[in-house]
């Protein structure tokens, strides 16, 4: 792999891992990550909406959140979905497992609040990706491979 892709990579795993769990990849996650694109050809976006999708979420946390949860009901079959949820297993397969396997306190009810938090966050995003990211998916054209639709 050539270094500037090895940056960007790079990059781009701090980024989904400060979006994800607010925390910096070790080494380890950094190599793993780099490996697996390395491996996999459905991590490298062909479709031009899917690789500025990527590249948008890549710039920060924000937009990250914003591209997941738009990805999420528009082209949930979106690479970054794909890299997001491999993140997550390389998370979980390493020492970092600790911080997503913690348990809130409080009880029912503050469950219940977190959920409803959450809930209206994420259709707080959906409202604020939309008009951002439809256009460009409109524009850049959509193969049926990122919104889940029956080829």
């Amino acid at each position: 792999m050539r270094p500037a892709e090895t940056d960007r990579l790079s990059r781009e795993c701090a980024v989904f891992c400060a979006y994800l769990c607010g925390l910096k990849p070790s080494a380890y996650l950094l190599a793993k990550y780099a490996d697996a694109h390395s491996k996999v050809p459905d991590f490298h976006p062909r479709a031009r909406f899917d690789r500025l999708l990527v590249a948008l979420a890549a710039t920060g946390p924000r937009w990250a959140r914003l591209a997941d949860t738009y990805a999420r009901v528009f082209a949930p079959r979106a690479t970054l979905r794909k890299k997001l949820i491999l993140l997550v297993a390389l998370l979980e397969a390493s020492a970092a497992h600790a911080v997503l396997d913690m348990v809130d306190s409080g009880g029912r009810l503050v469950l219940f609040f977190q959920i409803v938090l959450r809930g209206a966050l994420f259709g707080l995003c959906v409202v604020l990706a939309a008009p951002v990211f439809l256009p460009l998916q409109l524009a850049l054209g959509t193969p049926a491979n990122l919104t889940g639709a029956k080829h």
